[in-house]
C-alpha cells in the first residue's frame, strides 16, 4: 500500500508539474503612457481552458502603484482570449472586468506578445514564462 501512495503522489505531481507555468511581462499602459512589471501564474484545468492570476506593479512612478488581475484564457492555437477581473490597488476602486489576446510569437517558443483592455487601462506588452 506505501509503494501504491507513493507512485500515485508520484503521478500526480508530474501532473500538477506539467500544467501550471509562471511567467514574467513587461508591458506600457497606451492612454497613461506608464511603465509596469509584472508576475503572472496560470494552471490548466482542460486542455484549451486555464485559471490564471496575475500582479502588474509600476515600479518607476512615485506611486509605486499596483494591480492584480484574475483570469480565465481560452486557448485557440496560437492565440489566448482572455477574460477576468482587475483590482487597482486603490482603496476607492472597485474590481472591473478586462479581457485581453495574447499571440505567441515562435511555435517553438513561448514568447508572447499580449493586449489587455478595460475602462481604465489599455495595455500593451510581451511575457515569457520562467518555470
Amino acid at each position: 500500500m506505501k509503494k501504491f501512495i507513493i507512485v500515485l503522489f508520484t503521478l500526480y505531481s508530474f501532473n500538477i508539474y506539467s500544467q501550471v507555468e509562471i511567467g514574467v511581462a513587461v508591458a506600457n499602459d497606451i492612454e497613461n503612457d506608464i511603465s509596469k512589471l509584472g508576475l503572472g501564474t496560470s494552471y490548466k484545468i482542460f486542455p484549451k481552458v486555464s485559471l490564471g492570476l496575475g500582479v502588474m506593479i509600476t515600479p518607476f512612478d512615485i506611486d509605486d502603484d499596483y494591480e492584480i488581475m484574475y483570469n480565465v484564457k481560452y486557448n485557440l492555437g496560437r492565440f489566448n482570449f482572455v477574460g477576468g477581473f482587475m483590482k487597482e490597488m486603490n482603496p476607492k476602486m472597485d474590481s472591473e472586468p478586462y479581457f485581453g489576446v495574447d499571440f505567441k510569437l515562435f511555435k517553438n517558443r513561448k514568447l508572447k506578445v499580449f493586449y489587455n483592455q478595460s475602462e481604465m487601462m489599455k495595455t500593451i506588452g510581451i511575457k515569457t514564462p520562467i518555470f
